[in-house]
């Protein structure tokens, strides 16, 4: 259930820390808005795809199997890998009960193309 829509592609390219900073912040964002529960806030963020595919309701959902981790403290880990012409961010976060990593793929325009949470 907690699966949600991740774009995956093949090879690895280094990205360049400037770049990785930005696409860091822009994936912050979005998860500091889905630990907020600002859906429709978050779902800007989106492409077309994302948009269609994955609806308030359904972060709702995941947002629910979220909560059992406890409240939000902070993020922990992070990194930015590019696969073809998606930027891929995984982020640690600490939540009081338990850890989560986020894994964000965006688009060269900053644009959400997949979240997935585990």
């Amino acid at each position: 259930m907690a699966t949600v829509f991740l774009l995956a592609a093949c090879g690895k390219n280094k990205v360049d820390e400037s770049a990785a900073k930005e696409y860091i912040k822009k994936s912050k964002e979005a998860i500091t808005l889905f630990n907020e529960e600002k859906f429709d806030e978050m779902r800007t963020m989106f492409d077309a795809t994302m948009k269609d595919a994955l609806s308030v309701e359904q972060l709702q959902e995941v947002a629910d199997i979220v909560k059992e981790s406890g409240d939000f403290v902070s993020f922990e880990k992070e990194s930015v890998t590019k696969k073809e012409q998606y930027f891929v961010a995984t982020i640690a976060a600490k939540y009081i009960e338990d850890n989560r990593v986020y894994t964000i793929t965006l688009d060269e325009q900053q644009r959400v193309a997949g979240f997935f949470v585990k």
